[in-house]
């Protein structure tokens, strides 16, 4: 151990052999998006360019033009499809393409499917949104922000969370910091790209 890599604390468990650390940083491993499928339909999304409104209209027509183009999936596509639950393995309950509103930068407004990857890039680029723009709420205490309480927004909390008693504790502290605290935000980059490869067999999925 070195001062780069101290000795672990009686907490923190054993320092084990990433077996795969030499693969990942060399850029030798493998993950579900490398491995090769035949006959193979290509998605790319189409995201919002503004952080809060409405879709009111999407323009496609130049896209579906585009050689090798299969199909666009947008807003009317998904009705027949349950939206996301927040909970378990959903981090979110925006289902982007069942309401056309925009609830933050980015969010999907369309798929485009085609035959390459390059064809469904150029014809996601083509897609225009034209929108009813509303000034978004980018801190805590911008303008429009509201606070929900946590009881009945998400199905694993039945009240709010809390712990013991801040105003007593604060009333009776003999030194008091108030100060307010601010960070940039965190960018998660992971090595895997994010990619989904979905094979039918019949009926069975994979």
């Amino acid at each position: 151990m070195n001062q780069a890599a101290p000795a672990p604390k009686d907490n923190q468990g054993d320092p084990v052999v990433r077996i795969d650390a030499r693969l990942k940083v060399t850029g030798q491993a493998n993950y579900p998006a490398d491995i090769a499928t035949a006959n193979v339909a290509y998605g790319a999304l189409v995201t919002s360019s503004i952080a809060r409104g409405k879709v009111s209209r999407l323009q496609m027509d130049d896209a579906k033009a585009v050689p090798g183009v299969l199909d666009i999936v947008s807003y009317g596509d998904m009705d027949n499809i349950d939206k996301p639950k927040f909970g378990n393995t959903g981090a979110s309950s925006i289902g982007p393409l069942h309401d056309k509103t925009i609830f933050h930068d980015g969010q999907i407004v369309a798929l485009v499917v085609a035959e390459t990857f390059e064809a469904a890039e150029e014809a996601a680029a083509l897609i225009r949104a034209d929108y009813e723009n509303e000034p978004p709420s980018a801190t805590f205490d911008s303008k429009g922000v509201t606070v929900e309480p946590a009881a009945g927004k998400s199905p694993m909390l039945k009240e709010d969370a809390k712990a013991g008693d801040f105003d007593a504790a604060w009333a009776d502290a003999e030194v008091k910091i108030d100060e307010k605290y601010s960070t940039p935000t965190q960018h998660h980059n992971p090595i895997e790209l994010f990619s989904t490869t979905a094979i039918w067999q019949g009926d069975q999925l994979t």
